[in-house]
């Protein structure tokens, strides 16, 4: 196994690295939060001239074709700004379900848009006072002669508003494989959004779905069960959030490093105390650690290795991580890291956001749990539930 970066990788992480210090600093981050479209512009952009919306899209569809080690590079470095773009959810997700279970007329009309950024297409899973699996989805979704009418709710949609449209997970039955994923225009009747407070003021949004047509055609898997095309969507995802999670935490735990430097106490600099010093050495500990687990579960799926445990792994041990690792910053800062003068809340807030959406530790290690009790009873499965 070699986890080590080639030549054109480092060139990739130096240009993602260069693009978010230029355009998305964190001083920039802060005249973002809670505003519309929620992102930069300019960045976004910049993002597109890179060809970086297209970076896991085929070739055929005008992307790069990468893998997820190179997804796994340019969210590591977006976590080290806190870096806000619609990138993950509509250049990753949305397009690796539409890649996965759209037929050639839908991968034809929005894979080559995201790929140049002229569209973005977000993704509805979650709904209120409901979990991650797909059992718990109850919007719903009748089949009739002139498509699905759609009903229900979804919220903490991401950056739904600059969204042209949305992959909504919806129920057809009663049984639970009786979801389907349907490509849902944003600006059609029926369907109405507000702005979703959330701990890292992100755009998300509250969606309401009220009777909203949607043609046959825009049903992905031809209007059968997404399940099996959600689940390996969403364990691929799973890896670019834990490299955002990695990202992060080693900026945080540089900004940690820097003012226990300068900050004095007795007359000597702060981090000359071992609580504070032990405290950083073990920071630095964890994120090395963590960043192995995530570059072996992105190297697992590029080598076509069964990594679906490997990443879920990787993003229950990263987020947990990366909030004690702000946690660790806030104290080093003393009372002014709570404040919002100060750069540590940003990370600690992000750090909680990261660890409470996509798949959370709880449903996260019953993943795990199923898979290992899977392979002990059959050492020849495949890890993957």
């Amino acid at each position: 196994m070699d986890l080590s970066f080639s030549e054109e990788q480092v060139m990739l992480r130096d240009l993602t690295r260069r693009l978010c210090e230029d355009f998305v600093p964190l001083p920039v981050l802060r005249t973002l939060e809670g505003t519309e479209p929620g992102y930069s512009a300019d960045f976004w952009r910049a993002l597109v001239d890179a060809g970086l919306p297209g970076l896991v899209i085929d070739p055929a569809f005008d992307g790069l074709g990468l893998g997820a080690t190179e997804a796994m590079i340019v969210h590591e470095e977006f976590g080290r700004t806190l870096a806000l773009s619609p990138h993950h959810t509509s250049s990753l997700l949305a397009a690796s379900l539409i890649g996965a279970a759209g037929d050639e007329a839908q991968r034809s009309r929005w894979l080559p848009a995201i790929s140049n950024g002229t569209a973005i297409v977000s993704v509805a899973s979650l709904e209120p006072g409901c979990g991650f699996a797909l059992e718990d989805i109850q919007c719903r979704a009748l089949r009739g002669a002139q498509g699905y009418r759609l009903s229900g709710t979804k919220h903490l949609v991401p950056y739904a508003s600059s969204a042209q449209a949305a992959l909504v997970l919806a129920r057809t039955g009663p049984a639970p494989a009786d979801v389907i994923a349907l490509i849902v225009d944003l600006a059609s009747p029926g369907v109405s959004l507000r702005y979703q407070p959330n701990h890292a003021s992100e755009a998300r949004f509250h969606i309401d779905f009220a009777d909203v047509l949607i043609a046959a055609e825009n049903a992905l898997n031809g209007g059968e069960s997404i399940a099996q095309a959600w689940h390996e969507a969403m364990y691929a995802a799973l890896i670019p959030i834990a490299a955002q999670a990695v990202g992060a935490a080693a900026r945080a735990h540089e900004i940690a490093v820097e003012y226990a430097k300068v900050r004095e106490a007795f007359g000597k600099p702060i981090g000359a105390f071992q609580a504070i010093a032990h405290s950083l050495a073990d920071v630095a500990v964890e994120v090395a650690g963590c960043r192995m687990l995530v570059r072996q579960a992105a190297w697992a799926r590029d080598s076509g290795h069964a990594f679906h445990r490997l990443a879920a792994i990787a993003k229950l041990q990263a987020c947990e991580m990366f909030r004690r690792a702000a946690a660790v910053t806030i104290q080093v800062h003393g009372g002014m890291g709570f404040t919002t003068d100060a750069d540590p809340q940003l990370f600690f807030r992000r750090a909680k956001q990261l660890q409470l959406l996509d798949w959370d530790t709880d449903f996260l290690e019953e993943r795990i749990v199923e898979m290992c009790l899977q392979e002990t009873l059959d050492p020849g499965a495949v890890s993957h539930v």
